[in-house]
């Protein structure tokens, strides 16, 4: 599951509200450096280190770096053309008018499924490579 992806990142990047439910459900994997992005520099995020991304330049460098963030992090990101591949997973759960994955960011990216594997009793996770922009 996400613990599983996350083992294999050396850096994590963090949205600032993602980081909230992660600390509070006290979620975070022992391996990888956890870093937030926020615009708001002064917002607390205890002993993380915190970053503002405007550019591809503002990314810190790390071979192996994750991302779990909603939808306005994961659109910023998109849009920056940094994403070269998704992990994403179905639960079986309708939640009203949902969440969208790259929040109100205009992303088009075309996609080649990788694989696919059923995690859990009924949640499918499907991996894909990012081919191009568009």
């Amino acid at each position: 599951a996400l613990q599983d992806v996350v083992k294999t990142c050396d850096a994590v990047l963090l949205g600032r509200r993602t980081y909230e439910i992660i600390k509070a459900q006290n979620e975070f994997v022992d391996g990888p450096e956890y870093i937030v992005v926020t615009n708001n520099l002064s917002a607390d995020t205890g002993d993380l280190r915190k970053i503002s991304i405007k550019d591809k330049s503002d990314l810190p460098q790390f071979k192996n770096l994750g991302i779990i963030g909603g939808g306005e992090l994961n659109g910023s990101l998109a849009k920056l053309a940094v994403i070269d591949e998704i992990i994403l997973d179905t639960e079986p759960v309708t939640l009203g008018s949902g969440v969208k994955l790259f929040g109100g960011h205009d992303v088009r990216l075309r996609l080649k499924l990788i694989g696919s594997r059923k995690i859990g009793h009924s949640t499918i996770q499907n991996h894909y490579k990012v081919t191009e922009k568009l």
